[in-house]
């Protein structure tokens, strides 16, 4: 019986194991050093591009292509155009999204607005009391960026786990309270 069980678990650690999708490892060492452009940038716009999944996993019907510009408002390597077209993926609208899928990537254009509401007893009853809202300013992106003959942007780490070549940075302080 011991043996079952043992075999039953043994079993069930080696299907977990042989599912899950494996992820490269990406360090700042390696995005930097196979970028060709590394830059510190903005959201100026996008729209959705003709471009067709062509990563091996997971069907190409399930996503659309994307092209963000940025502006480039600091380099660390590379010398970017004025304007920089990044290629990238998003799941379409009511496309089913993978367990484990693509770690795609996705930008603010402008400042996200939250509303922040507390919880407060009056007279023995629950309410929502506002406090305002706040305001988070739109982040700069740290953009790690491999160039194709077209002089556009594609993310280093590639399509399928795009998300690895993208860091939103949020400026310290940028959070203000606007009273009702």
């Amino acid at each position: 019986m011991k043996n079952i069980i043992a075999f039953t678990l043994f079993c069930m650690l080696i299907v977990s194991e042989v599912s899950a999708r494996k992820v490269e490892n990406w360090t700042y060492e390696r995005l930097f050093k196979e970028s060709d452009l590394v830059v510190i940038a903005h959201v100026q716009g996008w729209g959705v591009t003709k471009k067709e999944w062509n990563e091996k996993f997971f069907e190409k019907t399930h996503f659309e292509g994307i092209s963000t510009i940025f502006g480039a408002n600091f380099v660390l390597k590379g010398d970017p155009p004025l304007c920089i077209w990044l290629n990238h993926f998003r799941y379409k609208e009511g496309a089913v999204r993978y367990n484990d899928g693509p770690d795609l990537v996705a930008f603010l254009k402008e400042p996200l607005k939250i509303e922040v509401k507390q919880n407060v007893k009056n007279r023995g009853k629950l309410h929502q009391q506002s406090q305002g809202l706040r305001k988070i300013s739109q982040p700069e992106y740290l953009l790690f960026l491999k160039k194709h003959k077209d002089g556009q942007y594609e993310p280093v780490s590639g399509q399928l786990d795009a998300e690895l070549s993208v860091r939103a940075l949020f400026p310290s302080g940028n959070i203000g309270i606007r009273q009702k």
